[in-house]
């Protein structure tokens, strides 16, 4: 029963991985285009959803126009590299797969481009590892069962004696 519910944590985390890495490596949306305001009094801590591999910034954006704006990002797209200097920022409208309508988004203006490798690692290298370390776990499993299963029968010498 223990190592079922090992296997069941272990894949819920891999495929947890699996389905969040194109969006925390895919790149920024928003991001590319003509600089239309800045990114100032920025703050980061790290992306725990994504392992403390990310960062999570916090930023107001003051616009061309002089509107203010709050932006939030988890996906690393400020860094506390950023922090006391004002990060140039666009706004593209984007789709996003929840909505039919394209909304405006804030992004930076420098284009980020998407982390290929660290994508397809997390699609097919988290369900790879949990599939064979699953393997491996009830593999043990049966062997260990049939020694155990051996080591209690009695000796069939000793019962005629």
């Amino acid at each position: 029963m223990k190592r079922i519910a090992i296997a069941a944590v272990l894949w819920i985390v891999a495929l947890y991985i699996a389905q969040s890495g194109p969006r925390f490596f895919g790149g920024e949306a928003g991001s590319g285009g003509e600089t239309k305001g800045y990114a100032q009094d920025i703050s980061c801590s790290r992306n725990w959803w994504a392992f403390g591999v990310l960062w999570s910034c916090e930023a107001t954006i003051v616009a061309d126009d002089g509107e203010r704006y709050h932006y939030s990002n988890g996906n690393s797209s400020l860094t506390p590299a950023d922090i006391g200097k004002r990060v140039p920022m666009t706004n593209n409208r984007v789709r996003t797969t929840r909505s039919s309508a394209a909304s405006v988004e804030w992004g930076v203006t420098e284009e980020r481009p998407t982390s290929k490798g660290l994508v397809v690692l997390c699609l097919v290298g988290a369900p790879a590892v949990a599939l064979f370390v699953t393997y491996r776990m009830f593999r043990t499993r049966k062997t260990s069962d049939a020694e155990d299963h051996d080591q209690q029968r009695p000796n069939p010498q000793g019962r005629n004696r």
